[in-house]
């Protein structure tokens, strides 16, 4: 009986891990068009994937500190060769150096992709991608440091095409998925352990 017990509060200190965590779409490249070996992730409350599109905008200079019911959890994007990148988390805090922009229309589409248009803008940093389907392409891309690791110089860079697509369909389960699927597992195996002996009492 301890064995179950220990198993139930085990599982219940895990739930947090699985249901707290947003739901994260991460840019896929399909070609070797520029930027290259970027990094472009998107992090939406599951509520708001659920709901089957998201509109989101940001006017350029707004201080707002944060957007807290904005169902876009954060955002990130970085690139080779340079230390520039842009982060942005509505609900707790600005784009980094408090000023940006972004402009997001889109649709959460059957196999975990997304499809529609997305453009951010952080003062230093932008990117602007539309999908035809699901298929993303980067119509601009540009830094005030320059893009030279991304292959794109100093020059604004586009061309590249690829999916954000929900990392949960990687093969792999993440290790708290794991962890709870193995809690369960041990539980079922101890309560079929414990019938035969109340059966026998």
């Amino acid at each position: 009986m301890k064995l179950a017990s220990t198993l139930a509060v085990a599982a219940c200190l895990l739930l947090p891990l699985a249901s707290d965590a947003g739901v994260i779409y991460e840019w896929r490249p399909t070609n070797d068009g520029t930027p290259r070996n970027i990094t472009f992730q998107l992090e939406f409350t599951q509520e708001t994937v659920d709901s089957g599109a998201f509109s989101f905008v940001v006017p350029f200079g707004d201080y707002t500190a944060s957007y807290p019911d904005s169902g876009l959890l954060s955002l990130l994007y970085t690139f080779p060769g340079t230390a520039g990148y842009m982060s942005y988390q509505p609900p707790t805090e600005k784009f980094r150096n408090g000023l940006g922009h972004l402009d997001m229309d889109i649709r959460f589409e059957a196999g975990g992709y997304l499809s529609g248009r997305i453009y951010a803008n952080n003062a230093e940093n932008h990117i602007d991608l539309l999908s035809d389907g699901t298929l993303f392409t980067i119509r601009d891309a540009d830094s005030d440091a320059g893009m030279p690791g991304a292959g794109c110089g100093w020059l604004p860079c586009g061309g590249a095409a690829g999916y954000l697509r929900d990392v949960r369909m990687n093969e792999v389960p993440e290790p708290h998925a794991l962890a709870l699927f193995g809690l369960g597992a041990l539980a079922a195996r101890g309560a079929q352990q414990l019938r035969p002996r109340r059966r026998q009492a």
